[in-house]
This record gives structure tokens, C-alpha cells and sequence, in this order.
């Protein structure tokens, strides 16, 4: 009896581990695509003044990267800006936007967040390029919370199914009380 339940428990978990992991590739590749589409976007949709438009903006190894678009050729400066503790000089960078232009300009983090301005000379546009990073990182969906919360269920059942047969099949050690 007992080897049957074992090939039972076995064949569960296994069938139920490998829905949990093809979600995993499907989540991993829809991620995949996110990254791709927010990295080089079709589309710049968000206005900053009527000819220039902001198409990403990203922080990486210390560098604001920030992809604008423009209709005309275009005078921009760019300038760190984020919360300050203690007083200090602010870098800040002129650029020129012609079409698609990615600019980079070296950015302190301060708590986890960073920022830039662009000006154009009529607008003062704020853009975060950095949030606070967490321990275990990724997007997760509702189908991840449920997928963590089925298997910590099964496995706490099935351990207890487990220990539960043990003794009553008389398969422990242990000294049944009499009383």
C-alpha cells in the first residue's frame, strides 16, 4: 500500500511541477518581449512639447539613458534630478535631438531612485529613470501568487498524508502513547 501511495504522491507532484514550470517559459518569454518593446518602442507616445515626444527611459551602470524623438531638429538640456540629502553640484548635459536620439548622462542614485529634466526652453519635463530595486525581482501576475500558493499547499498535504500514513501503517520509530 504504502509503495502505491509513494508512486501516487510522485506522479501528482511531477504533473502539477511541469504546468507550474511551462507557465514559467511562457511567463519568462512574455517578459522577454516586455523588456524588448520598452527598450526600443515602436511608438513614442508620451508629448513633451508638440515636436518632441519620449520614447524610453532607462538607468544603467550608473547612466540615465534616456531615447527621445523629434520632429525638428531640436536643442535639449538634460539635468540629474533627484532628492538630496547634502549639497552638491548636478551634472547636467546640452544635446541635440534630430529624429530618434538616445542621451546618456551619469546619474547618482539616491534611496534606489534617480531622475532627469529635460528643457527645451518653454518645458521642464521630469522623467524617473530608476525605482527602488526589491530582493526577488520580475514581474509577477496572479497566475505566479496562485501557482506559489497551490504548491505550498500541496506540499504541506502531502507531507502530512505522508506522516500520517507512517504511523498508522507502523512504519515509525517512535513509541505510541497509552493513555
Amino acid at each position: 500500500m504504502l509503495p502505491r501511495f509513494f508512486l501516487i504522491a510522485v506522479v501528482v507532484v511531477a504533473s502539477l511541477s511541469g504546468a507550474v514550470a511551462a507557465q514559467d517559459t511562457n511567463a519568462t518569454n512574455a517578459t522577454a518581449a516586455t523588456n524588448k518593446t520598452a527598450a526600443q518602442p515602436d511608438t513614442c507616445s508620451q508629448q513633451i512639447t508638440g515636436v518632441l515626444r519620449l520614447c524610453s527611459a532607462d538607468y544603467v551602470d550608473g547612466e540615465a539613458v534616456v531615447v527621445l524623438d523629434s520632429d525638428v531638429r531640436l536643442s535639449v538640456v538634460m539635468t540629474e534630478a533627484v532628492a538630496i540629502t547634502e549639497a552638491r553640484q548636478l551634472r547636467r548635459s546640452t544635446f541635440v535631438v534630430d529624429g530618434r536620439t538616445e542621451l546618456r548622462l551619469p546619474v547618482r542614485s539616491t534611496d534606489g531612485r534617480a531622475a532627469v529634466t529635460v528643457d527645451t526652453g518653454d518645458v521642464l519635463y521630469g522623467i524617473p529613470v530608476r525605482t527602488q530595486n526589491t530582493l526577488i525581482g520580475g514581474p509577477f501576475t496572479a497566475s505566479d501568487a496562485q501557482a506559489a500558493g497551490l504548491g505550498a499547499g500541496l506540499s504541506v498535504a502531502l507531507l502530512t498524508i505522508y506522516l500520517v500514513a507512517r504511523t498508522v501503517y507502523g512504519r515509525t520509530e517512535e513509541a505510541e502513547r497509552m493513555a
